[in-house]
């Protein structure tokens, strides 16, 4: 996901945001698909999730900065 942001891969604006927000999601999903719902895996998975908002409103000034 950084190289797409880095590269700008998702595009511009709100329209990047909403498609770099979908790709945070689908990593914890995927997470715990493959994983179950128990274990470290998907306990580590929580820690992160946890720090979604920081590290998602990051990622999003760097899109938006692309514009």
């Amino acid at each position: 996901m950084k190289s797409k942001v880095d590269k700008g891969k998702y595009g511009k604006g709100s329209n990047a945001a909403s498609k770099l927000y979908e790709d945070f999601l689908l990593v914890f999903d995927n997470c715990r698909e493959f994983n179950g719902d128990t274990g470290e895996v998907i306990d580590e998975a929580s820690r992160l999730f946890g720090m979604l908002p920081t590290t998602f409103a990051l990622a999003v000034e760097e899109v938006m900065r692309q514009i």
